[in-house]
């Protein structure tokens, strides 16, 4: 009986031991597919481009009549990123993505004051230096 009793204790304590880990694996894949922060995910191109406004507007205290340009400009790069991310050859995908980078600075630098600009692009280098 003693036997017993110790082999269903020991298959129970299995058994739970490959439910946790069962559960804490589904959950980690799980997160990963969702997709979180700020960066690609799976966020479309209208929500990134949303978020970002907000980030530009909070940050770089935007006008009433600079935000919606901002978001204009932030949609029409995030739907060309997104593409830009589609390309295969690794090369072509990088010099594509910093066309668009400078392309976008390119507009936003005319819709931004100076000093707005200069305090966007000291927040773009920060951000990437952190990526890195």
């Amino acid at each position: 009986m003693k036997t017993y009793c110790y082999f269903i204790s020991r298959n129970l304590r299995l058994i739970l031991s490959l439910t946790v880990i069962l559960f804490f694996t589904t959950s980690s894949v799980f997160a990963r597919e969702q997709g979180t922060g700020m960066g690609r995910g799976n966020a479309s191109p209208e929500d990134r481009a949303k978020r970002l406004t907000l980030v530009m507007k909070d940050r770089l205290s935007l006008t009433a009549a600079q935000e919606p340009k901002v978001a204009a400009i932030n949609l029409k790069f995030a739907k060309k990123m997104e593409e830009a991310r589609k390309i295969k050859d690794q090369a072509t995908q990088d010099r594509t993505i910093l066309d668009l980078s400078k392309q976008k600075d390119a507009e936003l630098k005319a819709v931004l004051t100076p000093d707005q600009f200069k305090s966007y692009q000291k927040q773009l280098g920060e951000m990437r230096s952190k990526k890195r």
